[in-house]
């Protein structure tokens, strides 16, 4: 599996961010990596959303009025796995996020 993260904003345009495992964690906007989270690791580690929040400040900076929310869209191609979703929703979470899920895990 893969991630697509959501963050509706009240701008035009909501941000969104692709989570894929290649074979690590990597966060990337379109094809720009941002973030590779633990080369050293396959799996996803919880506090990864803190890194993505301190290296995109936009996510924070055009919050919905509906508050701190997104959506994990949920790709079945790719190498996460059931768990790194697990993970990533409780990090989301623990950010303050209210999350919904969107798509079909493999």
């Amino acid at each position: 599996m893969k991630f697509t993260v959501i963050f509706p904003c009240d701008d035009s345009i909501d941000l969104s961010y692709g989570l894929v495992f290649v074979p690590c964690p990597i966060w990337v906007d379109g094809e720009r990596e941002i973030l590779n989270l633990n080369p050293e690791n396959p799996y996803y580690q919880l506090g990864s959303v803190r890194k993505l929040l301190a290296a995109e400040p936009v996510i924070l900076r055009h919050p919905s009025q509906a508050g701190p929310a997104c959506t994990v869209v949920i790709h079945p191609s790719g190498h996460g796995s059931w768990p790194d979703l697990q993970a990533l929703v409780t990090d989301l979470k623990a950010e303050g996020f209210h999350v919904a899920l969107s798509g079909e895990p493999a």
